[in-house]
């Protein structure tokens, strides 16, 4: 079990004529420089912790912690030390106990904490006390605060009630494991022809025993320049129940319909899923927000055209087509792409290339991952690498040829033109 505590360090210096200079409680960053209060500031119950000259006197303390918070769930406990040296010349007594502000909220409670140690300190020397936290089964979550004190020397600020000299504080956070989890992807994210459309599913788990809101809903986010847009609400639609009952996975779909006039581009948005997670902090709502990345594309009406010179040593042309995979992962779409090839010869005669080669590429990754395009295969974490389309032409006439290249349900390809010559 990992734990913290905030360390709360106090240098007291006491016995010095018409002046004293200590460091205050670290908890009260704001007052650590401040001047010691005079008498007129001073509460009535602070009166013994002040010389009748408004100049404080206190015992020579030093406190280190060991600097960890303690994180607990509900019936668990932790520990940590508490180390404190006396700058006296004599021993002093100290009277190790829990301190809680008598003003706030989510206090640390007395019941729960244990502090060892021995009660007396020799002249300079040093005493290290353990103190255990037990959190009770049926805590609530939530951030506990109070101080471990060693004497009963107070200091107080203006409005503010006195609080310990030589204190460490305690910052507890009592905390229980997530009951709701997304555990699918949280980024959705693909391409679509425009006038097409893409499903996406988010599967979520409930595993404790109450059932839980579900009501997903597409956040607007306005942008200013850059280079994708928002999704416009109108072309998502969203299929899930109103709540995940108690043990229960359920599935929301969303789908994102793209009409035949949308600009081509990247669109961004953002989904709340709705989700109360009984054991999480509500106003933490990061972890149920799903990302929507997609890319707009539209098919061409003409093929691409390039040139290319063919020498009298070249014994064939081969091209070789890729076609480019959908932005973090494949195409929703379930058309395979392809291409229409046609040469022209440097004499103007078209010639039909003839495809030779086709070939599929992929990665394999052993060890974890969070890329969205990589498919879980028991053991093995598969990315694909796309596609190759070889074509061909035998025996080329020299000079410069052209190719046009008309492509088929894909975003966009690479193509790279080879020419095999022979030795002279």
């Amino acid at each position: 079990m990992k734990l913290r505590v905030i360390a709360t360090l106090i240098l007291v210096i006491g016995a010095v004529p018409m002046a004293t200079a200590y460091a205050a409680p670290a908890s009260d960053a704001a007052a650590s420089t401040a001047p010691v209060p005079n008498a007129q500031e001073t509460s009535a119950a602070d009166e013994s912790s002040a010389s009748a000259d408004g100049d404080a006197d206190y015992t020579k303390l030093y406190i280190e912690s060991d600097h960890d918070h303690p994180e607990l769930k509900p019936g668990e406990s932790g520990e940590f030390t508490i180390t404190v040296k006396n700058g006296e010349d004599e021993s002093v007594e100290v009277n190790p106990h829990l301190y809680v502000s008598p003003v706030g909220e989510d206090r640390v409670k007395k019941s729960w904490v244990t502090i060892e140690g021995d009660t007396t300190i020799d002249a300079g020397e040093k005493e290290t006390y353990t103190v255990t936290v037990e959190v009770p089964s049926d805590a609530k979550k939530g951030y506990y605060n109070g101080q471990v004190a060693f004497t009963d020397e107070t200091v107080a600020y203006p409005g503010r009630p006195a609080r310990p000299v030589h204190a460490a504080s305690i910052s507890l956070e009592v905390w229980r494991p997530p009951t709701v989890e997304i555990v699918s992807n949280t980024y959705l994210r693909g391409q679509v022809e425009a006038g097409d459309s893409m499903t996406k599913q988010i599967v979520i788990e409930n595993s404790g025993d109450q059932a839980v809101p579900l009501s997903p809903q597409l956040k607007s986010e306005r942008r200013y320049g850059g280079s994708s847009s928002s999704v416009d609400p109108s072309w998502v639609d969203i299929d899930a129940p109103n709540q995940i009952a108690a043990g229960e996975t359920e599935t929301v779909t969303v789908t994102v319909s793209t009409p035949e006039d949308a600009d081509n581009g990247r669109y961004d948005g953002n989904l709340d899923l709705g989700l109360k997670d009984p054991a999480r902090n509500d106003q933490n709502s990061y972890w149920q927000e799903v990302s929507l990345n997609f890319e707009v594309w539209s098919q061409p009406e003409e093929p691409m055209t390039t040139s290319f010179q063919v020498s009298e040593d070249a014994e064939d042309v081969t091209l070789t087509l890729s076609p480019r995979s959908a932005m973090y992962g494949q195409s929703s779409s379930d058309k395979q792409s392809s291409f229409d090839v046609t040469f022209v010869s440097p004499s103007g005669e078209t010639v039909e290339a003839n495809r030779v080669k086709v070939s599929d590429r992929g990665h394999v990754d052993l060890s974890d991952t969070d890329d969205p395009s990589v498919v879980e295969q028991g053991d093995y974490a598969v990315r694909s690498g796309g596609q190759e389309f070889v074509y061909r032409v035998d025996d080329p006439e020299a000079g410069s040829w052209d190719v046009q290249i008309m492509p088929e349900n894909t975003i966009g390809f690479s193509y790279e033109i080879a020419r095999n010559e022979s030795s002279s």
